[in-house]
């Protein structure tokens, strides 16, 4: 369940950022607005996730906006 969450987000942040995984130079712990993620973007990423922009999840992932962070909060793994 984790790696395919995981998958899903990295898929989604390449495309939506334009960047190749190798461009996550702190592996899952990048922070996604060193690699251009903005307000934006991160409404596309939001879309491409299938999030609902009017629940907490949005709140809750612009706490932590790293590949590792999103994967903790949308798998439901430990924070």
């Amino acid at each position: 369940m984790v790696e395919v969450v995981r998958e899903k987000i990295v898929t989604a942040v390449c495309e939506v950022l334009y960047i190749d995984e190798t461009d996550l130079f702190d592996g899952d712990a990048t922070d996604l607005r060193d690699l251009g993620l903005d307000s934006v973007r991160f409404v596309l990423l939001m879309k491409q996730l299938g999030v609902n922009r009017e629940s907490e999840v949005p709140a809750r992932l612009a706490e932590n906006l790293s590949i590792a962070g999103w994967v903790r909060e949308l798998a439901g793994g430990p924070g």
